[in-house]
């Protein structure tokens, strides 16, 4: 892709790899933009646009974007075997997503600037992640690219909804890309989980699984997405129950309790349990009114713990670092995730009187959550690798 040349050695760490760049602006970006959620919510800061849709906007195109494109930057390397972005043209690329994070908080005033922003952000991440995938032919990662599309339509709709374009425009172009991310982490669990626990215990162990569960799971989560988002017939319900039997099946399959003992690996375990939730909580909510947005919580807090434990261990191994030694604190750290989830998802389901102070709560804990993390992973970003190789 970019031939460094003699400049190669000279090149900043931190500019030689995808994921050191947005995974740092992901980890900072999540606390900034939980902060600013904290202060809107509580009225600190009285704004004109609509917090709840700026909210969920941010957390996708701001945080997880970030997160996915820094991983497939990175991961398409592994792929394809040829160089991904690095030095100005990813220098280039998180000032992009700066700048459109920046913009979301200046109000209407600003929107079209940060629709630029925002959508060259995602255009420049489709190109850079497809040219190595097609010019390696490697097609079997194509559905990858297929997703960053949608990603780019997705929020396509969304600022068509702010400018008063589309109807339901913000709605449909959030949930769109909401459903998208969890379908990605659905394909990457199903990738990474039995591999990640078949490496790490002690026992030499296949876990099992199935071509039908794999396809199944596939095709009613898309039907779940489309139904659950524009129709909201009996068909969510029915796929909901259908998923919550496959994936109860996978965990079931892929349980060790050796996982306990390596907090990169039951962190995507547990996260894996909150998807799952969600899909009860789905089926739940058809029959008794819960909480709004509650199984929406579930899914949205899975993604942040899985995204946070994908983070912790690519950032281990690509800086050379042993992925199973990692650092203390992260049990700490995910365990305050889990203790969002119990505050935001169950506590809110018994006790809805405290409903404002179980969000607040959530909040905080993510904020220190994420600010751990950029304190722990931050100087390594920054930092060439241990083992002397570039990346």
């Amino acid at each position: 892709m970019i031939n460094l040349g003699e400049n190669k050695s000279k090149m900043p760490a931190f500019l030689r790899s995808g994921f050191r760049v947005l995974f740092f602006a992901a980890g900072l970006g999540s606390s900034l933009l939980m902060l600013a959620w904290l202060l809107f919510f509580t009225q600190q800061i009285n704004v004109e646009f609509n917090v709840y849709y700026w909210h969920a906007h941010e957390m996708i195109f701001g945080y997880a974007m970030a997160v996915i494109v820094g991983f497939l930057l990175t991961a398409t390397q592994n792929w394809t075997k040829l160089k991904t972005i690095n030095g100005y043209p990813l220098l280039f690329l998180g000032v992009v997503w700066l700048m459109a994070r920046m913009l979301s908080v200046m109000g209407h005033d600003y929107i079209f600037y940060q629709l630029i922003t925002d959508l060259a952000f995602l255009f420049f991440s489709l190109l850079f992640i497809a040219l190595p995938i097609v010019k390696a032919k490697n097609w079997q990662n194509l559905p990858i690219v297929f997703k960053l599309l949608i990603f780019f339509i997705a929020n396509i709709m969304f600022y068509l909804g702010a400018l008063g374009y589309m109807d339901n425009g913000q709605y449909l172009g959030i949930y769109l890309a909401f459903y998208t991310v969890v379908a990605l982490i659905l394909m990457m669990i199903r990738r990474l989980i039995p591999f990640f626990i078949e490496n790490a215990v002690s026992a030499d162990i296949q876990l099992k699984n199935s071509k039908f569960l794999d396809l199944g799971s596939l095709v009613l989560f898309v039907v779940f997405a489309i139904d659950n988002l524009f129709f909201k017939t009996q068909i969510t319900l029915i796929s909901a129950l259908l998923l919550l039997i496959i994936h109860s099946i996978r965990m079931f399959y892929w349980y060790h309790h050796e996982i306990w003992g390596k907090s990169l690996i039951w962190g995507l375990y547990v996260a894996y349990g909150m998807i799952n939730f969600a899909f009860l909580l789905t089926i739940i909510d058809h029959f008794i009114t819960l909480p709004q947005n509650t199984a929406t919580h579930s899914f949205a807090i899975a993604i942040g713990l899985i995204t946070l434990s994908m983070m912790s261990r690519v950032s281990l191994g690509h800086t050379g670092r042993n992925v199973f030694s990692p650092p203390k604190a992260l049990g700490v750290i995910f365990t305050m995730l889990v203790l969002v989830f119990v505050f935001r998802v169950i506590a809110v389901l018994f006790w809805g009187e405290y409903y404002p102070q179980f969000i607040i709560i959530s909040q905080l804990l993510w904020i220190v959550a994420f600010t751990m993390f950029v304190f722990i992973y931050g100087k390594m970003f920054f930092q060439k690798r241990i083992d002397g190789l570039f990346g």
